[in-house]
């Protein structure tokens, strides 16, 4: 029933966004269709396969952007994690992308990418350990990791692939890292900030609901006290980076500092009162995470993996929110222009099977409905191809409904992305066997 009444309420918000904007007539959606026709690609497949001539149009969408960004309608749509491992196989084989940034905890990602790049660790006790797990720890996720830890050991592949997570949702495993990191150069600091308070035991790394509502019940002293203690620690190693470099190395430190900027973020939004604060604080820091990353990586090109929301690169609005939002896709993009492309995620309908849900099929007035007209299964739509019809310039530049997570989002097309990618109809994901086992447990 809960379910049931979130869905109507849903659809009610849907209607009322769509009765807003001005219809299409039957002359404009067909001029609008003929325009997708001709600058969209069908992909025969989601199977990885040598052939990679059904994707070609990525070419000719990135063009010379070193920054990649691939997103999605849901976190957990089989067809979409597929189809993205099919592109970044393309990226990384025939464009010479070479990073994979993972909406997900950033000091939980060094596990991962040491397994990536040395096969150290045991892939299925790392993701079912990792912060986010009921979002990631799928097989379609594993396949994914597993292809670019059999990249790296192929003695041809020269340049190697690397991973990253850009999340601030999980810092206890960081602060863990950076107590570590002290141990071994400043026995002395160690002994000071570990005798600090960090909300620790109120901060659950695999429950971040949970630690909202823990930090709800602080008092603004106490949040105050975090607030100092948090930037003393990022202070004190930024004022000690000439000293810790000496007795460590400038990458370990760098990633160090990294990690308790991250856990500083993480304490002001989890601090923050309001929800929409909540959300731009972790995607301010998740901009400065992956411009940090990009920074780090000079030369290498980029692959960012994220939900639609986070990479749309101009002011949007979302129905369960009353502002407008200019989230880490509009950062990023002001920070890089053209050297950042961003790729959207669109789909028609589908059902979770034993999973209780099921998505009806997408209304004739959205982006959704729209692209699922084109009669493909599986497509790439470029949203820079050339125009001088009215009734296409106007849909490409005004505000249109997209479907998000169990929301939607509104948003200029080729303000906030450069394509889309298409799935007509969905599927779950697939959680690995210790994950399934603790939903059934939930």
């Amino acid at each position: 029933m809960k379910h049931t009444n979130l869905f109507i309420r849903l659809s009610l918000i849907l209607l009322a966004i769509i009765s807003c904007n001005n219809s299409i007539t039957e002359n404009g959606n067909d001029a609008i269709l003929d325009w997708a026709q001709d600058n969209a690609s069908e992909i025969e497949t989601l199977e990885l396969t040598n052939r990679h001539d059904d994707l070609e149009l990525l070419e000719q969408i990135i063009g010379e952007a070193q920054l990649v960004c691939l997103g999605e309608s849901r976190h957990d749509i089989r067809e979409q994690f597929m189809l993205k491992h099919r592109f970044i196989k393309y990226l990384v084989e025939e464009l010479g992308f070479t990073t994979l940034i993972l909406e997900a905890s950033i000091p939980y990602s060094k596990e991962i990418n040491e397994y990536i790049l040395t096969g150290d660790g045991n892939l299925e006790d790392i993701m079912a350990n990792m912060p986010g797990w009921f979002l990631w720890d799928t097989q379609e996720m594993t396949d994914i990791f597993n292809w670019m830890r059999d990249y790296n050991t192929d003695p041809e592949n020269l340049q190697k692939l690397k991973f990253f997570g850009i999340d601030i949702m999980a810092p206890n495993n960081g602060l863990d890292q950076i107590f570590d990191f002290l141990r071994i150069v400043d026995q002395k600091a160690l002994e000071n900030f570990e005798s600090k308070e960090y909300a620790r035991s109120t901060i659950e790394d695999d429950n971040w609901q949970q630690t909202f509502q823990g930090y709800s019940g602080l008092s603004a002293g106490q949040k105050q006290i975090l607030n100092d203690n948090y930037e003393e620690l990022y202070m004190h190693l930024l004022q000690n980076e000439s000293e810790y470099i000496s007795l460590a190395s400038a990458e370990e430190f760098n990633w160090i500092l990294r990690l308790a900027y991250s856990a500083r973020a993480a304490n002001e939004m989890f601090s923050a009162e309001e929800r929409i604060d909540m959300g731009l604080i972790r995607d301010n820091a998740m901009a400065q995470n992956t411009l940090w990353i990009k920074n780090s990586q000079s030369h290498e090109k980029i692959i960012v993996w994220a939900h639609n929301v986070h990479i749309a690169t101009s002011e949007f609005t979302m129905s369960i929110e009353t502002e407008s939002i200019k989230g880490m896709g509009y950062l990023l993009k002001k920070e890089l222009g053209e050297d950042m492309v961003s790729i959207g995620a669109a789909f028609n309908h589908g059902e979770f099977q034993d999973w209780n849900r099921s998505f009806p099929y997408a209304d004739s007035n959205t982006i959704d409905g729209t692209l699922a007209q084109l009669g493909m299964n599986f497509a790439l739509i470029d949203l820079n191809g050339e125009t001088d019809n009215e009734h296409v310039l106007d849909w490409l530049n005004t505000g249109n409904v997209l479907r998000a997570m169990d929301f939607y989002m509104t948003c200029v097309p080729t303000g906030s992305f450069d394509a889309f990618y298409f799935t007509d109809s969905i599927s779950r994901t697939t959680p690995n066997p210790e994950s399934l086992l603790r939903f059934r447990e939930q």
